[in-house]
């Protein structure tokens, strides 16, 4: 459910979420289980094989970082002022600190549940997090596959738009769906690999589809290669694995390694293309898939090769057509040397952030980044802020400010409400509002999922100050009619207002927008609960919020002593992947390449300041630092 449990854009909440009362519900659950078998006092309990004798270095180096990211979340709030609570409160505001520290609080807490689900059998924990991963990412697949018909267009590989799916922290940037993806699709790949039945592996190919479909639609260097790298790995661990089997477990090895084999060449067929150099990748996804074709010509087509074979070429033809089919992967080529250069400013800018030898130990603070970044590194401002006030006359009102000084980031700062379209002629909107100087407005309802509008009615209106008293102004909005989708792809509407200019703001008491049919669709018009329903979103430009760097995101909030912490609890994650034996090293590698996936896009993506992300991310490193604990898991069967 982790994709999925965000209902930030409806609720209005960023430092709460949906997917916390299930964390939550999941902790209380699996305490009070605890408490009930230590209660029954079970005769033998305390003859359960335990801890080997590692266990206790990793559980420092645990410990280490749950108290250095505890140290962090304490700095962090003090930096912003001290503690304040406020159920819609930003990123600029302590609660941050919060947001981003409570991924770590989970998984600590998760950490003694987590070793007792792995004491008795880690293969069947490790079944049950594969199917959740499974699920989920089907989840992911299916809001992709919506997304694409509902606006850019299932076919369209030429507009400029990104998947996003149910990933709404994006709503500032970020790499959140592409960071779920490198996590989760060895998974799939693991579906293909343990796929006993026709209707097991059919269930496995249609997640592989939907999981290339959602790859190659991000558009985004970072995936192909955190997805395509892995998986070869992947393919290779297992086509040595079916060394030590007989011969027909051999060829049924081989075969079920074919569509992640497939899957692997498509991506880094395509990662070649991003780099300038299409044609190297699709003759290495062709060498790929001619090399496996040969490998089995000695032996009689079951259907299960015949499936391989037909599911490799369902996935070739998938890249072939976003490849082909469209420009915008072409630009985002010429994009990619000017990329890198910006890039490499961005992090050199992050890294001055850091001033004494506290910071540099330390770090800044949980959640300081965005603010520490906007207000110190020139040029680094935010787009826009809102802020909630008062006002003598007016009750409870929200400032809406647009940049303090930069021109170019005017209008790319909303405030935005999830919407119902209606079709027929223009929305109107009224505004009760002040302003201190002239003031430009942007307003629009747009067909929107996230970041991109298909089409929009929209005005820019100006509004003059009257002696700091409040005015009240109403408007059509202007452009094409809207529409609400077809039946299986029903489309969002958002309804969005930003000031465009710098140095402006507009102080809000009540905003209004009526249907063309004269229906009110907006809810807490007057903001008497807050910014309830209302949720912001930047375009374009995202440099304050990510430093789009793994390592040097954990270093300038978490200091150099927290980036060592990391660094050795991954290392010891992978140390005992590599060291696992029995039933375990036939999945060990799956939850590698989930890691190194990770690692890879955490090259030039953000991972730690998305909680669910986060959590996710901690946990696999956790799982994978209890296997090899036990004796008596190998005992237990994987399948």
């Amino acid at each position: 459910m982790l994709p999925l449990l965000n209902f930030a854009p409806w609720t209005g909440w960023l430092a709460f979420e949906e997917f916390d009362l299930l964390v939550l519900g999941a902790l209380a659950a699996g305490y009070a289980r605890l408490a009930w078998q230590a209660s029954e006092a079970r005769p033998g309990a305390s003859d359960s094989a335990g801890p080997g004798p590692r266990c206790s270095a990793v559980s420092i180096l645990v410990v280490a970082f749950g108290g250095l990211g505890l140290i962090g979340l304490c700095r962090g709030i003090d930096d912003a002022g001290g503690w304040t609570f406020g159920w819609f409160d930003g990123y600029a505001q302590a609660l941050n600190s919060l947001r981003v520290g409570k991924s770590l609080l989970y998984a600590l807490a998760l950490w003694p549940l987590l070793q007792d689900e792995l004491q008795p059998a880690a293969p069947r924990a490790f079944r049950r997090l594969a199917l959740g991963m499974q699920v989920g990412l089907a989840l992911v697949g299916l809001a992709v596959l919506w997304e694409r018909a509902a606006y850019p267009g299932l076919l369209d590989f030429s507009s400029r738009y990104r998947t996003t799916a149910l990933f709404w922290e994006m709503h500032v940037g970020g790499a959140a769906i592409d960071a779920y993806l490198v996590l989760a699709t060895p998974f799939a790949a693991w579906a293909l690999w343990t796929a006993r039945t026709r209707r097991a592996w059919a269930a496995a190919a249609v997640l592989a589809l939907l999981t290339g479909h959602a790859c190659l639609t991000t558009f985004s260097r970072g995936v192909y290669a955190g997805v395509s790298v892995p998986l070869l790995g992947l393919w290779i661990a297992w086509w040595m694995r079916r060394r030590t089997l007989d011969a027909r477990d051999a060829w049924l090895a081989l075969a079920q390694g074919f569509a992640a084999a497939a899957v692997a060449a498509t991506l880094l067929s395509v990662a070649f293309a991003t780099w300038g150099y299409p044609g190297i990748g699709m003759a290495l996804a062709a060498l790929v898939t001619l090399l496996l074709a040969l490998r089995l010509r000695w032996r009689a087509l079951g259907w299960r090769k015949v499936a391989a074979m037909t599911l490799t070429a369902a996935l070739m033809t998938e890249a072939i057509a976003v490849i082909g089919g469209g420009s915008f992967l072409r630009t985002r080529l010429l994009e990619s040397e000017r990329d890198f250069g910006s890039r490499l400013a961005h992090w050199k800018r992050g890294v001055g952030l850091l001033q004494g030898p506290a910071d540099w130990l330390l770090g800044l603070g949980l959640g300081r980044l965005p603010s520490s970044y906007a207000s110190l590194v020139p040029g680094g401002e935010f787009s826009g802020a809102l802020k909630l006030t008062a006002a003598e006359t007016a009750g409870q009102t929200l400032k809406i400010s647009g940049p303090a000084r930069d021109e170019d980031l005017g209008g790319l700062y909303a405030l935005t409400q999830r919407v119902a379209l209606r079709s027929g002629g223009p929305h109107r909107v009224s505004l009760t509002l002040r302003v201190e100087v002239a003031t430009d407005l942007y307003l629009s309802v747009c067909e929107r999922h996230l970041l991109y509008p298909r089409q929009c009615q929209g005005t820019l209106v100006r509004v003059l100050p009257r002696g700091g008293a409040f005015q009240h102004i109403s408007f059509a909005l202007h452009g094409p009619w809207l529409a609400p989708g077809h039946w299986y792809a029903p489309r969002l509407g958002v309804f969005s207002l930003s000031v465009a200019g710098a140095g402006a703001a507009a102080q809000l008491a009540s905003v209004s927008l009526s249907a063309p049919d004269g229906t009110e669709l907006l809810a807490n018009r007057d903001f008497a609960t807050g910014l309830a329903h209302c949720f912001p979103t930047a375009q374009s430009y995202f440099l304050p919020w990510h430093i789009d760097n793994l390592a040097l995101e954990v270093l300038i909030e978490r200091g150099g002593a927290g980036l060592a912490v990391f660094v050795a609890l991954i290392g010891c994650a992978v140390r005992r992947l590599a060291s696992a034996a029995g039933v375990e090293s036939r999945f060990t590698p799956v939850l590698a390449a989930s890691l190194c996936g990770a690692l890879l896009v955490g090259l030039v993506g953000s991972l730690m300041d998305v909680p669910r992300i986060a959590i996710l991310l901690l946990l696999l490193v956790f799982f994978s630092l209890q296997l090899g604990a036990r004796k008596s898991a190998s005992a237990q069967p994987l399948t």
